[in-house]
């Protein structure tokens, strides 16, 4: 009652420090909406600087409501709405009807994650996993529009910074405490392979065909006609798809990587399907570039073939080691050409110096190699003589049973089969010649072969009989014949053999030269066995019928 003994009704009343509420009764409410922004709880107080959850006082008999919501009541003790408010170091946002918004939340100025429904604090500074928003997210609250999220993992890992804003900028990188990440458009972080030649996303989102869709695409006029250049064609494009991939660690960390990683290739680059290993400088796969001809493998001007697709090899330095990738950035191992020359790469990728015994060439056959061991030319395949032995490539040169004849960088040499130079001027066992103990002169001050005994009908003789010089074409340098042996002629006839390695599905072998219709030298194709005739302007087959 007020001091005039009239019962107080439909007003607040001050007891102490609380204020009550006394409704048309005169009674005390309790547990109520006032005027439907103010409440009074269980004691009746009014709630100042403090939670409620309830339903809304519109909402108590309205069937859509979903239930109770959580409100905060200010010094005031009226309700905060339709702004954000700072309560115990956390940050919560309310709608026009006071309701504490939890969950995804678009304010037209960014996007938030406001926790669950008991919870509502706005994340910040911090790592969530989180449900990929959908329609049900989608409020008037804002015009954050989900709709189009098909890139998106189901569930995936957010970053909110200090100022709650989730990360979302697919353009670009985010530092966070020290390491980078990727994130799409819709702000989830990438993981593993992803494409950043556009906006950032995951590997494959994009790929439509199948290796086998993309192969039978009759695109042969548009590649250039055949299938070769279309092979060719399309490892361009899956390089240059390499160039914009970046590898971040699986999805439980999801940062940049660096260092080795045993993996599948990417979707991207069609190189999926297969696991092989990948060094990563920052996110970025080290491998051979497509488009400098030093990482193509060229000998003579003939590109090396892995079927229709041309080889690319580079040599690149990882923590202190030399390691082959090819141009999708694949580590690769054994016999390898690199800038013209020959290098092994043992089991584990590492490239090997010195003498390696019972390395496996393509024609499945064993032989030995030596590499060297000098600053500059490190791990290149030796060339020539090495302490008494004969080496093309870094290949050791051996007869197979008995002596053979090498033609090796200008010179002619005699080896035994376990690679031995011969330096002694006598007979000979010779393999390929269907002669014995021929007679054979060498170089006192090299290993040089400089002339064969033959008879006086030019044939092989048992006995020394008339020592041959030798030239290419048993021709003096004017042209004139002098009466050596032709050196050329006798390859024609496998009397002498030219080193060979079995890579890459082909046979690299020394160059030969060939005698023009002039009787010039020409030089021969490493590879395919023919020569460029400059004179007629066209390839021509050297030996016909030549293995």
């Amino acid at each position: 009652y007020d001091k005039d003994d009239e019962m107080v009704t439909g007003e607040w009343r001050k007891d102490g420090a609380k204020w009550f509420y006394l409704d048309e009764d005169g009674d005390m409410l309790m547990d109520s909406w006032v005027d439907d922004e103010y409440y009074v709880g269980a004691d009746g107080a009014m709630l100042v600087n403090q939670w409620a959850k309830t339903a809304s006082e519109d909402a108590v008999d309205d069937p859509d409501e979903d239930g109770d919501h959580w409100f905060y009541f200010g010094s005031k003790g009226k309700k905060v709405t339709n702004d954000k408010k700072k309560i115990n170091g956390k940050t919560y946002f309310f709608n026009e009807d006071g309701e504490m918004i939890d969950g995804w939340y678009d304010s037209g100025n960014g996007i938030y994650y406001l926790g669950g429904e008991d919870e509502g604090g706005r994340a910040e500074n911090q790592w969530l996993w989180l449900e990929c928003p959908d329609e049900d997210d989608d409020t008037d609250d804002g015009d954050w529009d989900h709709s189009d999220c098909t890139t998106c993992d189901d569930e995936g890992w957010y970053w909110f910074g200090s100022d709650g804003k989730m990360f979302q900028d697919a353009s670009k990188k985010k530092r966070v405490n020290g390491k980078d990440y990727y994130f799409n458009a819709h702000g989830q972080m990438l993981y593993e392979w992803i494409n950043t030649k556009a906006n950032n996303q995951l590997d494959g989102i994009d790929r439509e065909e199948t290796d086998e869709e993309r192969a039978s695409k009759s695109e042969a006029n548009y590649y250039g006609g055949d299938a070769a250049s279309q092979a060719q064609a399309e490892q361009k494009e899956n390089s240059q798809t390499v160039d914009a991939m970046r590898y971040a660690n699986q999805v439980e960390d999801g940062s940049r990587t660096n260092g080795w990683y045993e993996i599948e290739g990417s979707e991207d680059a069609y190189s999926d399907g297969d696991t092989d290993w990948y060094y990563f400088d920052d996110g970025e796969a080290q491998k051979a570039d497509i488009t400098k001809p030093r990482d193509q493998v060229m000998a003579h001007g003939i590109a090396a073939k892995d079927g229709d697709k041309n080889v690319y090899r580079a040599r690149i330095k990882c923590e202190g080691k030399y390691f082959c990738f090819n141009e999708v950035g694949q580590m690769q191992t054994g016999l390898q050409m690199v800038q013209g020359a020959i290098y092994y790469f043992d089991g584990n990728g590492y490239m090997k110096t010195g003498k390696v015994a019972d390395i496996e060439e393509e024609d499945n056959d064993l032989y030995n190699y030596y590499f060297t061991t000098k600053s500059g030319g490190n791990g290149k395949g030796i060339n020539g003589e090495k302490d008494g032995y004969l080496y093309w490539n870094g290949k050791r040169l051996e007869a197979d049973d008995d002596y053979r004849f090498y033609y090796v960088n200008g010179d002619l040499y005699l080896v035994n089969n376990k690679g031995k130079l011969q330096k002694s001027n006598k007979k000979y066992d010779l393999e390929a010649w269907d002669a014995e103990n021929v007679y054979v002169e060498i170089s006192k001050n090299s290993y040089v072969v400089t002339g064969i005994a033959v008879d006086k009908d030019g044939y092989l003789s048992d006995s020394k009989g008339d020592l041959k010089k030798l030239s290419w074409n048993g021709e003096d340098e004017d042209g004139n014949a002098d009466g050596s042996l032709s050196i050329y002629e006798m390859m024609a006839e496998d009397h002498i053999s030219i080193p060979y390695i079995s890579i890459y599905d082909n046979v690299l072998s020394s160059a030969y030269v060939g005698i023009d219709k002039d009787g010039d030298p020409v030089l021969v194709s490493d590879y395919t066995g023919k020569f460029f005739d400059e004179t007629d302007d066209v390839w021509a087959e050297l030996f016909p019928g030549r293995k």
